[in-house]
Order: C-alpha cells, then sequence, then structure tokens
C-alpha cells in the first residue's frame, strides 16, 4: 500500500473517495449533512483545502486503486486567561472505502498523520466521531485514541 500526499488536481478523486462517509453523514442527520448527489460534490471544497498551507491531505492507494483518503489540519491556540498555548494536529476527515476497510488502509493513514505531527513536531492528534459511528470509534480506541471530551445539544 502507498500513502501518498495529494495534490492538486486530485479534487475529484478526493470527493469521490470522501462520499461513502458523507452519505452515512446525511443518512444519520439529514438535518445537518447533505447527501451527496454525484462523484465531485465536494471537489470545490478540496481544490481549496488543497492550497491550503495549514492543510495536508493523503491518500492511499494499492494497485493504482485509491481505497482511502485523509485531510489533517495543524491547529495552534495561543495562550489565554483559562488555557496554555497548544497546537495540536486535527484529523478534520478520514474516509476508507467500505470495500476495503478492515485491511489495515485506516491504520496506514493514522500512521501517516502520526508521522506528519512529528514532522511538524507536534505532540497530540485529535479527532472526533459522531455517535452513531460506533465502528470508526472501535478502531479509534484501537488505534491508541482515547475519549477526553463529551459534546451536548438539545433540540427545541
Amino acid at each position: 500500500m502507498n500513502i501518498r500526499q495529494a495534490v492538486p488536481g486530485d479534487n475529484l478523486l478526493l470527493s469521490s473517495l470522501s462520499m461513502d462517509v458523507q452519505c452515512l453523514h446525511a443518512e444519520n442527520h439529514p438535518d445537518l449533512f447533505k447527501m451527496p448527489q454525484n462523484d465531485d460534490f465536494a471537489a470545490t471544497f478540496f481544490d481549496e483545502m488543497l492550497i491550503d498551507p495549514q492543510t495536508r491531505i493523503f491518500i492511499a492507494e494499492e494497485d493504482g486503486n485509491a481505497l482511502g483518503c485523509m485531510m489533517c489540519k495543524l491547529i495552534e491556540r495561543v495562550e489565554n486567561p483559562f488555557t496554555f498555548a497548544r497546537s495540536h494536529l486535527l484529523v478534520d476527515q478520514i474516509s476508507v472505502r467500505p470495500e476495503a476497510q478492515g485491511k489495515g488502509v485506516g491504520k496506514a493513514l493514522l500512521e501517516q498523520a502520526e508521522m506528519l505531527a512529528k514532522e511538524l513536531n507536534v505532540s497530540r492528534i485529535q479527532l472526533d466521531s459522531w455517535g452513531f459511528n460506533t465502528s470508526a470509534h472501535t478502531f479509534f480506541e484501537k488505534m491508541g485514541f482515547e475519549k477526553f471530551n463529551h459534546r451536548f445539544w438539545k433540540n427545541l
């Protein structure tokens, strides 16, 4: 398996790779997430992310087939009266095609995030996941991530 950094021109591929996860989110929270109508639903978004200096996007490939992708952002917070200055690498999106799940693709992508964090001299990687996505939670915990925060909402 090869993990490569995405380049301008990968926007359509990234949009297509993100479609499965987007559909999962839209099925579970149709009031929040848009159901993609075609493979290029997020192409413009990825055009912008590919030139953002704080963002790196990676694509997992095997035998010429794209199996998954991951978008990471460097987040830097200044010190304030409540918290110390800090920075972390945010795995903002990670998606593995359903047929490739359980075959080490997600693991390889998260290992790439660890290498990027070390390269950026960042000692923490963060990600979040919606409550309905319990299979992702199991995977993230298996990869050494621990829960550290709870979010609540109340619909009116």
